[in-house]
């Protein structure tokens, strides 16, 4: 395994790409829609490292852990620029 992705497992928050019923069972009871996502850049490294490759428009679900807030999710919509 290249030492650059093991690297960025332990410093990066667990990143999921979403299929499209994903993303409706998600947002639907947040009433959000996906255009009102924050947006992450497709060059952005933590993209490089999914299994799946990340195109425009694409959902992804990021899992943050911390002391004070415990387990979150937080949604972001794939950007070109």
């Amino acid at each position: 395994m290249n030492d650059n992705v093991l690297w960025l497992n332990k410093l990066v928050p667990k990143h999921i790409l979403l299929n499209d019923a994903d993303v409706e069972s998600t947002l639907g009871p947040l009433n959000v829609i996906k255009t009102q996502l924050p947006k992450i850049l497709l060059k952005d490294p933590a993209l490089k490292a999914l299994d799946t490759e990340a195109k425009p428009g694409d959902v992804v679900e990021i899992h943050r852990v911390s002391e004070s807030a415990g387990a979150n999710k937080a949604y972001r919509i794939v950007v070109e620029e």
